[in-house]
């Protein structure tokens, strides 16, 4: 027993607080995902340590590995999803307009970011719109937060050069008709292409200058839901709500540190930045910008960050959510130093979950 607080020294005591709370992505040792938690709350790791039974040398090198950080919390470890206890997962309040079955695959815009697989991020969407010439071109991301709702920026919405012609859900590769997981793996099936019935836009959006950059988008017919097309997660706990991760994930279509739109989905793993040391780094590189508490930053390490045609994607991570794992949406790809990728500069988001209340009321049952 002494050898195991051993493995443990330096984390002390744990605060109590709740999973939702306390919670960020991770590799296991084994490479399996995982959930940094408290470890009380890691069944596996946690009976072990409370067993009087002496562990083997491997599973107490297994232990030290799983050592992770998290803020407020002392003793913590990355634990496999499976292992996770849900019992103590917040569920979230009951928001009928909203999916239950969000988040979920069945399997740096991004600069220097890694292909994402065909089944990995089934709620990305890809506005397309008409320039002057009648010609479609591929403008923004968004993501399906509902079977006839996309979620983006708002300034995705408000381009006079170029107009809203439809939304498509269910691509990855943009030149491939039949997307497949390598040479013999699953197939997933034709996108839609579905038309534009509306557009919403936050009533102060850029008022202050760059904020409330948010937009929903109404589609003409309801989404089709399958393994290849499914919403995502937003924030809709109180926890939740007000969270900041110090990692995130961003997907997206974007210019790439090429200089050219990715034809397929990348994504990206961005670390958060402080407002405030933000807000410096963006002066430094010619642009000016006072940040509000509905805004984060994230990127600007290893040359990730979003960039041109990311716009209005969904930034995100894992967290438990109606009791199981699940991914969520925390921030929609707003504003940025154009350099894609080729400088350490950070992006700025806007932070869903402070307009959760927003986007409750614009949306209307299908």
């Amino acid at each position: 027993m002494k050898r195991i607080i051993l493995v443990l020294i330096g984390l002390g005591h744990y605060a109590s607080v709740g999973i939702c709370a306390q919670s960020a992505p991770c590799t296991t040792p084994t490479g399996h995902p995982g959930l940094c938690v408290p470890l009380e709350h890691c069944r596996n790791i946690y009976s072990i340590i409370q067993s009087k039974q002496r562990p083997s040398q491997g599973i107490l090198n297994y232990i030290r590995r799983s050592v992770c950080r998290l803020p407020e919390v002392r003793k913590a470890v990355c634990c496999q999803l499976t292992e996770v206890d849900q019992t103590i997962a917040s569920l979230a309040p009951d928001k009928p307009l909203l999916p239950t079955n969000c988040g979920t695959t069945t399997a740096d815009r991004v600069a220097y970011g890694k292909e994402t697989g065909v089944f990995e991020c089934p709620w990305m969407a890809l506005l397309r719109f008409r320039d002057f010439n009648q010609e479609l071109v591929d403008g923004c991301g968004g993501s399906l937060i509902h079977e006839r709702y996309v979620l983006t920026a708002a300034h995705c919405l408000h381009d006079r050069k170029l107009i809203l012609d439809h939304v498509r859900l269910g691509e990855h590769n943009k030149v491939t008709d039949i997307d497949c997981e390598g040479v013999d793996g699953d197939c997933a099936g034709p996108v839609q292409d579905i038309r534009v019935e509306t557009t919403i836009t936050h009533p102060m959006y850029n008022n202050p200058k760059f904020r409330n950059d948010i937009g929903l988008v109404r589609l003409a017919s309801n989404a089709r839901l399958d393994d290849q097309i499914k919403p995502i997660c937003l924030p809709v706990t109180k926890e939740y709500s007000n969270m900041l991760h110090s990692k995130y994930i961003l997907t997206g279509w974007g210019t790439t540190e090429n200089n050219s739109l990715s034809n397929v989905l990348l994504k990206a793993y961005l670390p958060r930045v402080d407002n405030e040391q933000c807000e410096h780094i963006m002066r430094n590189n010619s642009l000016t910008i006072a940040l509000g508490e509905q805004q984060l930053c994230a990127g600007g390490s290893d040359r990730k960050d979003s960039c041109r045609g990311d716009s209005g994607g969904p930034l995100g991570t894992v967290g438990l959510l109606y009791n199981e794992p699940r991914f969520i949406q925390f921030g929609i790809v707003s504003i940025g130093v154009n350099t894609c990728g080729l400088k350490n500069i950070p992006s700025i988001y806007t932070r869903v979950g402070l307009y959760m209340d927003w986007i409750l009321e614009n949306i209307k049952p299908s």
